[in-house]
């Protein structure tokens, strides 16, 4: 059976902004969708679900066509709610008004959790009684959140969703999130500034940039070769994936086995062991050793080899890919301190990784 794709073809002019291309876009797992601001993401999102309609546009959702020359299915037919940065809670009902609005509607056949899932997955059961307006930023994504997983999506949309969440209940959050869309087969959009977040809940990544919608890519070809996938400073980063084994309550630490090396991080107590877990580590948080050192504070350190270095052009930098237990890693130094290491590709080297750089922060 074939895979299932949501195609695009784009010719979206609004006012004085155009979005064009095309794109086939899996329905299983979640595609990040990435670019500076302004590119169109959000205008992506909204024509997909229904909201903006142009005549030059061409959404099919698996063999169902939602927009094709005059043809147009309405909004609420598409059920491919959208969740804004901004919430836009139904300020006269409370938050337990809220998801049954959204309940009532849910048509047969769509996907999502039940009720008591959907409540203690978002912490929601303190705040069901209260107003929205009475809530705070962080809340109100979490109540939007759940009133489009009430509504039995069959596709969901996320515009910068959890930008206001706090960083440590967004860092428990996504990763469980990501878990739960697979259980419930639910395909999902992510648009996020954050590589961190795509890191953790995105399969591949569609890069939109100047109006223009790009080439699909795998998450990981995404963060280690587009500037843009870095963070605020144009980073690359690369991610690895372990296995929770431990908790430490005393030090709020949580233990991660990569492969047979160990590892302690931050923010990560409200993951159970045995859960598989993405962290992204920022080139520029690696540090690189050819012995182990002592009197460091630096605790996490994976023994790695050198794939290859590539000089960054004009800059003091290089770019050092590392492999790690069959996991990629890119370390950016100086190529003065490459040069001093008498680094080439196949050395043994220890990869020093601070523990600062993997805990729960604002992106």
């Amino acid at each position: 059976m074939p895979d299932r794709t949501l195609d695009i073809d784009l010719d979206h002019r609004r006012g004085g902004f155009s979005l064009t291309g095309r794109a086939s876009l899996p329905l299983s797992g979640v595609t990040g969708i990435a670019g500076p601001n302004g590119a169109g993401k959000t205008s992506l999102l909204r024509v997909i679900a229904g909201l903006d309609r142009t005549r030059g546009n061409t959404i099919r959702f698996d063999s169902e066509t939602w927009q094709y020359d005059t043809a147009f299915l309405p909004a609420h037919r598409r059920r491919a709610p959208l969740v804004f940065q901004d919430s836009r809670l139904f300020t006269h009902l409370s938050v337990a008004g809220n998801l049954d609005y959204a309940g009532r509607r849910a048509a047969p056949g769509g996907h999502g959790p039940d009720r008591a899932e959907l409540i203690d997955l978002l912490q929601l059961a303190p705040l069901m009684a209260r107003r929205t307006a009475d809530l705070s930023g962080g809340e109100r994504q979490r109540v939007a959140l759940g009133r489009a997983l009430s509504a039995g999506p069959r596709l969901l949309l996320l515009d910068e969703a959890f930008s206001a969440l706090d960083a440590g209940f967004r860092q428990n959050l996504l990763p469980v999130l990501r878990e739960r869309l697979t259980h419930w087969q639910l395909p999902a959009l992510v648009v996020s500034h954050s590589a961190r977040e795509l890191a953790v809940m995105a399969d591949h990544v569609l890069p939109v940039e100047n109006g223009r919608v790009g080439t699909l890519c795998p998450r990981d070809a995404w963060l280690a070769g587009s500037e843009g996938a870095g963070d605020t400073t144009g980073e690359p980063g690369a991610v690895l994936t372990g296995r929770i084994t431990g908790h430490d309550a005393r030090l709020h630490l949580t233990d991660l086995h990569i492969g047979e090396h160990r590892i302690a991080l931050p923010g990560l107590t409200g993951l159970s062991v045995g859960r598989e877990a993405r962290l992204y580590v920022p080139a520029r948080d690696i540090t690189l050793a050819l012995d182990a050192v002592d009197g460091l504070s630096v605790r996490n350190r994976l023994p790695a080899t050198v794939a290859a270095i590539t000089d960054r052009p004009d800059t003091a930098w290089c770019d050092v890919e590392l492999e790690v237990a069959t996991q990629r890693l890119c370390a950016r130094i100086t190529r003065a301190a490459a040069e001093a290491l008498s680094l080439k590709p196949g050395d043994t080297v220890i990869a020093l990784i601070k523990s600062a750089s993997l805990a729960p922060r604002q992106d």
